[in-house]
């Protein structure tokens, strides 16, 4: 087993532990047992895992974790390295002369890059990390995925970066499918196409679903005919991925329902959403309503 220095953001915290096991599970990686005491106050792990293979597949997915190094040495701050004291690095040849050839310095795309990471505690310097940089993880997604940016959005479409994770939770890969019940602008059922799944979506309101009306976006009045469900997932070039959404009640219908018009197994491998609810976005059913006796005009003449 290597040792590799996991560098955490810091939003979002709550949900490292479940991304991460999530994800070592989709690839069939070994976890460390120590993925279990992520919390929130400690952004800096060290874990142990079989290969850099596996460490880089981590990377390929989470949107939580900033950067892994692989550590050269592992040093409690236990000597004393004062701010008001000027540093030097220098290398020091035993048995060899050292060769002052120059190497061509790229700071753009370099080779190799190393990192020295300072871990605070509460407030004072608990340790000194050093070591090659082996990857950065998906934290650019939730640029490349901006809300506004967006071709189509509604009042309460989800934060990129939460579709990310909750599609990394959901352990959703290539080929599978997936269904949103609630998809409203498709926020969760981009982020499943990213990663190649093929997905479909519900959504009961049918102005959202063919988006007509006003629009969700300050200063603009109503939503235009280039804007739609579809052309989100053309914008992203994911389209491919996009299978249709179908306008209907949740509530009622059965899509997911295994033992009844979908067989005696499940069909989806995932089912993501993020349910209407509050103000701006109520729960919405439909169905006959009971009749009234004041929708009646009494005595009115044909």
């Amino acid at each position: 087993m290597r040792r590799f220095i996991f560098v955490f953001s810091q939003v979002h915290a709550g949900f490292r532990h479940a991304e991460m096991e999530s994800i070592c599970n989709l690839y069939g990686i070994p976890c460390d047992n120590n993925i279990s005491l992520l919390c929130n106050q400690q952004h800096v792990y060290v874990f142990e895992f079989p290969s850099v293979d596996n460490v880089i597949l981590i990377l390929s997915r989470s949107v939580l974790i900033k950067t892994v190094i692989r550590p050269t040495n592992l040093l409690p701050y236990a000597y004393g390295l004062s701010e008001e004291n000027a540093t030097a690095l220098l290398f020091k040849d035993i048995g060899k002369a050292l060769d002052f050839k120059e190497s061509p310095v790229d700071l753009t795309s370099p080779c190799n890059t190393f990192y020295v990471i300072e871990d605070y505690g509460s407030n004072s310097l608990q340790k000194l990390h050093f070591g090659k940089l082996i990857g950065c993880g998906q934290g650019q997604l939730k640029n490349d995925y901006s809300l506004a940016d967006r071709c189509y959005i509604g009042n309460t479409t989800i934060d990129p970066e939460l579709s990310f994770l909750q599609v990394n939770i959901a352990k959703v890969d290539i080929g599978s499918l997936v269904l949103d019940p609630f998809c409203g602008t498709g926020g969760l059922l981009i982020a499943a196409a990213h990663f190649g799944a093929a997905v479909l979506g519900s959504e009961i309101n049918y102005q959202i679903a063919r988006a007509v009306g006003r629009s969700s976006r300050a200063g603009v009045e109503c939503n235009t005919a280039k804007e739609s469900v579809v052309a989100n997932f053309q914008q992203y070039g994911t389209d491919v991925y996009f299978m249709g959404l179908v306008i209907a009640d949740s509530s009622q219908h059965l899509l997911w329902r295994p033992g009844t018009h979908s067989g005696t197994f499940p069909v989806f491998d995932a089912i993501i959403t993020d349910p209407p609810y509050g103000v701006r976005e109520r729960g919405q059913k439909v169905g006959i309503k009971e009749k009234k006796e004041s929708w009646i005009i009494k005595n009115a003449q044909q």
